[in-house]
């Protein structure tokens, strides 16, 4: 059966204006767009989204983390649609995976078959299928896990803050004109700051139009939206070369990245903790009572081993920060999937914490061209 074009957007506004949706602006907006363009029968690509929808584009790569995240949530907005208030709609709307036009079709309806079945064979059946769904309800947790909770229960969303590269356009090492990176120029502020202290350079300079960020910002924001969406709950992804001060001390926030780009975090880390200060690319472990001074060198070629270091503490305006920090991506990579893992989270959480729910750790992380395969804990100190 064909769905008319004006049934279609009858569909969309009553998917839009629905409870579902009354709370997610941008899945919103997203849905429109999707089916405005699904219509004129536009080839929809990562990066013509990226572009269209978002405004700009962040990256030279074909791939788009940011779209495919809010693809991800849209899809799950829709599914907990049709679970909730669409549920008798005769029509359905879905996205098909690593697809982003829209679909449409008609939901089947049940044949009176089941009227002809005589319901006593099915008894035993029905009986142990109850039995078995409140045994699985039973081992569902009710509450999210602790170290998450100030994030996941966070009404005004939570920011996730993802460590990318400042760049300068300028000639580069091989005489052509192109983007450059340099770890003491990690904003718009110190570029121009640069310039002043070096005005033979002024003119040569300019600040690239775009940033950098490695496969660990994409790997970092799946595992972090597959915990967020066991609890129904969103967050908001940012940049932290376009992250001020001022939005830090705004709601609780997560960091995941390298050091070297001398963020906002470390400034906050190195103030909430007492034994633990980073600078100059090493981390100083100092005035515990009871365990020895230690001095680890966080710079690394980044691509057999590394260290790695979590923390959530009381940041600013009493807001609580989560920080995966790393000099290259295997840290981050793995320390984000070990504390978004429900199995390893709870063990963590069982063998050091006891009643805290601030602490730092230090992991030694492993792994084989950027990718970690062993992760050790060196170090863990609680609040």
């Amino acid at each position: 059966m064909n769905i008319s074009l004006d049934n279609k957007r009858l569909i969309i506004a009553k998917i839009r204006n629905s409870k579902t949706f009354s709370k997610a602006p941008t899945s919103s907006s997203l849905l429109s767009y999707l089916f405005e363009e699904t219509i004129k029968g536009t080839d929809l690509k990562e990066k013509l989204i990226e572009i269209e929808f978002f405004g700009e584009s962040k990256s030279t790569e074909k791939s788009s983390p940011r779209v495919r995240v809010n693809v991800y949530n849209l899809r799950k907005k829709i599914a907990r649609y049709y679970e909730n208030e669409g549920k008798e709609d005769a029509c359905r709307l879905h996205i098909e995976k690593g697809q982003y036009q829209l679909m449409f079709s008609m939901k089947k309806t049940k044949e009176n078959a089941v009227k002809k079945i005589k319901l006593s064979l099915y008894i035993p059946y029905v009986v142990l299928f109850v039995v078995l769904l409140l045994f699985v309800l039973s081992k569902i947790p009710q509450k999210p896990p602790i170290l998450w909770s100030s994030f996941v229960e966070d009404e005004s969303k939570p920011k996730l803050i993802i460590g990318d590269a400042f760049g300068v356009m300028g000639n580069t090492a091989t005489g052509a004109f192109g983007w450059n990176r340099d770890y003491t120029i990690n904003s718009i502020e110190e570029f121009y700051q640069f310039c002043d202290n070096n005005p033979k350079l002024k003119n040569e300079l300019s600040p690239a139009n775009y940033t950098y960020m490695t496969g660990m910002g994409a790997i970092t924001s799946q595992k972090i939206t597959s915990l967020f969406d066991k609890y129904n709950t969103d967050f908001n992804i940012h940049f932290s070369s376009q992250t001020s001060i001022a939005d830090l001390k705004d709601g609780n926030t997560i960091y995941a990245g390298p050091i070297k780009n001398n963020n906002s975090f470390i400034h906050f880390f190195n103030e909430a903790n007492q034994y633990y200060k980073i600078k100059d690319s090493k981390l100083y472990f100092s005035k515990h009572p009871s365990i020895k001074d230690t001095t680890f060198d966080l710079f690394t070629e980044g691509l057999v081993s590394e260290y790695s270091i979590v923390s959530k503490y009381k940041g600013p305006n009493n807001h609580d920060q989560f920080v995966f920090f790393s000099d290259h991506d295997i840290g981050v990579c793995s320390t984000v999937e070990y504390f978004t893992n429900t199995d390893s989270l709870q063990k963590f959480t069982a063998s050091y914490l006891g009643n805290s729910t601030y602490f730092t750790a230090v992991f030694m992380a492993k792994g084989k061209s950027r990718t970690n395969t062993d992760l050790k804990l060196l170090l863990v100190t609680t609040e």
